[in-house]
């Protein structure tokens, strides 16, 4: 099929605003009287708050109130309601806010946190997933059975807040018929998302009982229903715009600092509050990411068929699970990795830790159980001695085979098969290159799959105004951070009204009182869900076109031709903007109204998956890929030096291709820190996050990039998707971790289960070490 934009490199509509500056974000905003507030956090990873006296802090001029947990509603949650904007009775992270004052500026607020004085009853805590499930481990939510939860939350008692599980196949058989069996176990550390723009929310309590509220939020709708929720507001009254964001990665689709936010401006009636995070709060007072922890099992064929495989995967949550429940459901979904699986028992845990709580991550809990299932089928493949890339190609998923959760494939779904043989052709295609003495030179090799993990009636709405001079804009309650969300969906318009991409501009904002309904932007389902609204948007907008156009030429509608910006009868012809405002008859009265067309998406066919066994049609959709990374590792310090990166993937239809290799590129370098440099580092007395500053959190420079990147697509049409297309915004993240350790193996005939890889852990295993 041709197309008119979609396949091509339209140039982004956002980039002269950012380029210039001219860009608006919530840091940005100033308001008349506008007030400040400063959080005082607790020192303590567990603890129990014996008193706090706040007398002194609010004498101070210029201090309007300070506000703790006896102050504020809550338990807020729509999952799981185990939190609180303030701690109340208890911290369960150090960082959780226990007191937080509101002046006329930043340093007057905090001066008078200074004043405030907290006793603490400090307690035993657990960091990682397995000190919070040992015996005798710390109860972090003595509650936990009573809170209120949604109908697919499980939650198990102590420290264990949800058990999702997947049942397939007899798996006894499976490992007592096999003649290969390997096991081990993985930690993908908690990380954080490191985005440019801080977290920042600007909120007013107004006198007639509104709120609005700007914020640095993915997810405005998901904000707007959590005010509600607390301060029981109508949902008409209450505002919430997301401007332009500086990066999210998932961070920022969670609630962080707006419902605490939201209670500072309640308790300053009329006044706007705005809370500015600094960068050592953003690692201590904002979501983290992965805590994966995997104990894998898997059984194999001497011919080198997988029979089965059995998983216990545990993600440490944090001190509050709201946003990690659903994270839990896409480390099960994603739990056997892009195979096919006849004989499958995986059991995945969410378990409170005492460290900030964990939510969406680029990935979704995508590569925690891919570098478990990646590591253990390079060992299954040396243990059968069988080449790693034909040992995966026997057991890739392809059209007619059945995936982990029961799922017949399809080939609309994708061609891994097709990613891998690329990705090890060009890998294997040269013999080693030789760098001397000193390096060692690996290659590894994964492949991967990823799904949207959203609920089964997730919608988007868009609506598109056409305007009189002819061009449209497009009103979408999806949020642009970066990652070119505004320019993929101008071109899916402009293709499905088939006008220049220069005709469509998207609104830069989102206002929940009047931007259409989005569920949020997250889960690489902006182009495949908001481009499907689109697509009916359009559809409605020509429906009216020509209903209109029939009513001026006194015809039927279905007599109406379509010609690009013209709307043609027996050689009469109209323009689209004839028609925008309404035609009039020539005695100026109204003969037609304006015209806008509307466009909502649900999915379709998604359904829960089944409690006890997992099974069911609960992906939307499957995007494929493959992976290989080559690399050199000096035998003398243990510095790893990347040569090369490649990944295919199959997306569907590309509808950009250098913002689509841009996004898989991001996604692969982030990725690439938390598998050798990155990870949080917690003190041992408190608890706390040792590593809160770019100082000493290493995340990957230019200087650190492979030397060359390779990324290719294979476009199977997803017949879901707009003009065939899917999401590929977190997928660079799934699989390049266990290509990167299956390489260092490679290369140093080590095994790592554990990251970051450093040069020091590396050093020490080539010394002889663990």
């Amino acid at each position: 099929m041709t197309f008119r934009s979609i396949g091509k490199n339209c140039t982004r509509n956002d980039g002269v605003e950012k380029t210039t500056g001219r860009a608006i974000f919530v840091a940005d905003m100033k308001f008349p009287g506008m007030l400040h507030a400063k959080v005082l956090r607790s020192p303590y990873a567990h603890a129990n708050i014996k008193g706090i006296d706040i007398s002194e802090a609010l004498k101070q001029p210029g201090v309007f109130a300070v506000l703790t947990g006896e102050d504020v509603p809550g338990p807020f949650g729509g999952a799981i309601a185990d939190q609180y904007p303030i701690a109340k009775g208890k911290v369960r992270f150090a960082g959780e806010p226990v007191a937080v004052a509101v002046a006329v500026s930043e340093r007057v607020a905090h001066e008078a946190l200074k004043l405030v004085k907290v006793d603490y009853e400090p307690l035993p805590f657990a960091i990682y997933p397995k000190d919070a499930i040992a015996e005798g481990a710390p109860i972090i939510h003595e509650k936990l059975m009573e809170y209120r939860v949604a109908p697919y939350v499980n939650p198990v008692g102590k420290n264990i807040y949800q058990h999702f599980k997947i049942r397939k196949g007899e798996v006894e058989e499976a490992f007592k018929n096999a003649d290969a069996v390997v096991e081990g176990e993985t930690w993908f550390p908690y990380i954080h998302h490191v985005q440019l723009e801080p977290h920042c929310a600007v909120a007013q309590y107004n006198l007639d009982g509104s709120m609005t509220m700007y914020s640095t939020t993915q997810a405005p709708f998901v904000v707007q229903n959590c005010i509600r929720e607390l301060h029981e507001l109508p949902l008409s009254k209450i505002q919430v715009i997301a401007p332009y964001i500086g990066g999210g990665f998932g961070g920022k689709s969670d609630i962080t600092i707006e419902a605490l936010v939201s209670c500072l401006a309640k308790a300053v009636p009329g006044r706007f509050v705005r809370l500015l995070l600094t960068r050592e709060e953003m690692f201590i007072g904002t979501n983290l990411g992965r805590g994966g922890y995997c104990k894998y099992k898997v059984a194999v064929s001497k011919e080198g068929k997988i029979l089965g495989m059995t998983g216990e995967s545990y993600l440490g949550s944090g001190g509050n699970a709201e946003y990690a429940v659903n994270v839990v459901t896409g480390m099960g979904l994603a739990g056997t990795g892009p195979y096919e699986v006849p004989n499958l028992k995986l059991d995945v845990y969410g378990v409170y830790t005492n460290v900030p709580p964990i939510g969406a991550s680029r990935g979704y809990g995508h590569p925690e159980v891919h570098l478990a299932v990646e590591r253990l089928l390079e060992k299954a493949a040396q243990k059968i001695g069988m080449d790693p890339v034909e040992f995966r190609l026997k057991n890739l998923l392809g059209e007619g085979k059945v995936n982990g959760i029961g799922q017949v494939m399809k080939h609309h779904n994708g061609n891994v098969v097709l990613c891998a043989q690329k990705v090890a052709e060009e890998l294997y295609k040269n013999p080693k290159p030789d760098k001397g003495e000193n390096i060692l030179v690996g290659r590894g090799f994964t492949a991967y799959m990823k799904t949207p993990c959203m609920p089964s009636n997730v919608q988007s709405s868009v609506l598109i105004k056409l305007n009189s001079d002819g061009t449209v804009t497009l009103a979408t309650g999806a949020i642009e951070m970066g990652q070119g969300t505004y320019t993929t969906l101008a071109q899916i318009t402009a293709e499905a009204l088939n006008i220049p991409f220069e005709k469509v501009n998207v609104t830069n904002k989102v206002d929940t009182l009047i931007s259409p309904y989005e569920w949020q932007t997250v889960a690489s389902h902006g182009t495949w869900g908001t481009g499907n609204a689109i697509l009916l948007a359009a559809e409605d907008l020509k429906r009216k076109l020509k209903e209109s156009a029939a009513t001026v030429f006194g015809t039927k509608a279905e007599n109406i031709t379509l010609d690009e910006d013209k709307l043609i009868y027996n050689g009469k012809i109209l323009k689209w903007s004839d028609l925008a405002l309404g035609y009039k008859n020539p005695d100026g009265s109204a003969l037609t109204t304006p015209v806008m067309g509307e466009g909502h998406f649900v999915a379709k066919g998604v359904q829960n998956p089944d409690p006890e066994t997992g099974q069911g049609n609960a992906a939307a959709d499957w995007t494929f890929g493959s992976v290989g990374v080559e690399l050199g590792i000096d035998k003398t310090t243990g510095e790893v030096h990347l040569y090369r990166l490649l990944n295919t993937i199959d997306a569907g239809t590309i509808i950009n291709p250098q913002m689509a290799r841009d996004q898989v590129l991001g996604a692969m370098t982030m990725v690439l820190g938390s598998s050798l440099t990155e990870g949080l580092v917690f003190s041992e007395d408190k608890g706390k996050i040792r590593n809160n500053n770019l100082v000493d959190y290493k995340i990957m420079g230019i200087e650190d990039m492979p030397d060359e990147i390779l990324i290719d697509f294979v476009q199977t049409p997803e017949e879901s998707g707009p003009y065939g297309a899917k999401g590929l915004g977190e997928h660079g993240t799934v699989s390049v971790a266990p290509a990167i350790l299956n390489a260092v193996y490679d290369a140093t005939g080590k095994d790592f289960y554990e990251l970051p890889v450093t040069a020091e852990k590396i050093l020490k295993a080539l010394e002889g070490g663990e």
